[in-house]
């Protein structure tokens, strides 16, 4: 392959082979978009799992066969699964990191925060590219790391019983002549109107303790000016919190500009505390999509490594817009290697 090296973009421009690996069993692996991709990526290339174990056996082909990107799709959740599974071989020493295949970002699913950082466009569009041997940008991007793998953003508090509820809902209105309307961005606003914000007008605010466990941590105003810096071992904060998240991208799904500090210094994630109200928040959805908030709401920071504990009670917790239970005690930890993330350049 030869590229053109830029900052922490670089571009491919002679990509070479590519593979796009599919859960066949996905929702939207029907109709025109299984239409598309038979279109544009040739059978040999393309690739199809039905479960995990499968999914895993596939990977480690692929890495074998050598080829020079892997391209999947199918939200945040996804891309987060190949990320990871293909880190996991690289620590292995399975391929060197030099050496691995970077994860194509194809733009499917509901979320897409990943695929709005790096620009992927509608997936057919980009399927026609890569077929017509258009040029890679190939990103380099900070992650997180935890017990879940490789992720760009996670959270406690609201946002995670957003999500929660969405499953709720989605559960029950399974096989019913509303599914179709509870599912995506849509579903997210009928929970969200209907469970998330009735139970969070009842609920105070949890009490929580945040720690610095790296070698530093910055406090940051919302223009991203440095405060105050931490040394290991410092509380960087202790009060009440409706929603905390850290991020290495700067969005949630749905290009919400959550986290606009996010990815703008190396080895760092946004980490945000919001101690706002739910009327605050409905009567300033043009600021709240724009990650913009009252001073007085949100407290900002810069961190590699931290322990975050929760004193109320156990509270619930999402890693890249997936709900994965309830949590009094997390740890959150840029990953030591970015990752890197790929498009076709249109």
């Amino acid at each position: 392959m030869s590229s053109v090296t830029s900052s922490r973009v670089r571009v491919v421009r002679t990509p070479g082979r590519y593979a796009v690996l599919l859960n066949a069993r996905a929702k939207g692996w029907t109709g025109k978009l299984h239409h598309d991709i038979q279109r544009f990526v040739s059978s040999q290339d393309l690739y199809l799992t039905d479960d995990f174990r499968q999914a895993e056996r596939t990977v480690d082909k692929l890495i074998a066969a050598d080829y020079d990107a892997i391209f999947t799709g199918g939200g945040d959740g996804t891309i987060c699964y190949l990320m990871s599974a293909i880190e996991e071989r690289i620590r292995a020493g399975k391929v060197s990191r030099d050496d691995a295949p970077p994860v194509g970002v194809l733009r499917m699913g509901t979320g897409n925060a990943i695929a709005t950082f790096v620009g992927a466009g509608p997936v057919t569009e980009d399927l026609r590219a890569l077929r017509a041997g258009a040029p890679l940008v190939v990103h380099e991007v900070d992650m997180l790391e935890g017990a879940e793998g490789l992720f760009p953003f996670a959270g406690i508090g609201w946002d995670a019983e957003v999500l929660n509820d969405y499953e709720w809902l989605k559960d029950a209105v399974r096989d019913t002549a509303v599914e179709n309307y509870a599912t995506g961005f849509g579903g997210y606003w009928m929970s969200l109107i209907s469970r998330t914000i009735p139970k969070a007008l009842r609920q105070k605010p949890v009490t929580i303790t945040i720690t610095n466990t790296a070698d530093e941590a910055l406090r940051i105003d919302q223009s991203g000016n440095v405060i105050r810096t931490y040394e290991p071992g410092e509380v960087i904060f202790e009060g009440p919190v409706s929603t905390c998240a850290p991020a290495t991208i700067p969005y949630w799904g749905f290009k919400i500009r959550m986290f606009p500090q996010a990815a703008t210094r190396p080895g760092f994630a946004h980490l945000r505390c919001f101690d706002g109200t739910v009327p605050w928040i409905l009567s300033h959805l043009h600021k709240y999509w724009k990650g913009e908030f009252r001073p007085e709401d949100i407290d900002d920071f810069l961190i590699k490594r931290v322990d975050v504990e929760v004193h109320d009670r156990a509270v619930p917790y999402q890693v890249a817009g997936d709900g994965v239970g309830y949590e009094r005690r997390v740890e959150w930890k840029v990953a030591d290697a970015p990752v890197r993330l790929a498009v076709p350049m249109h």
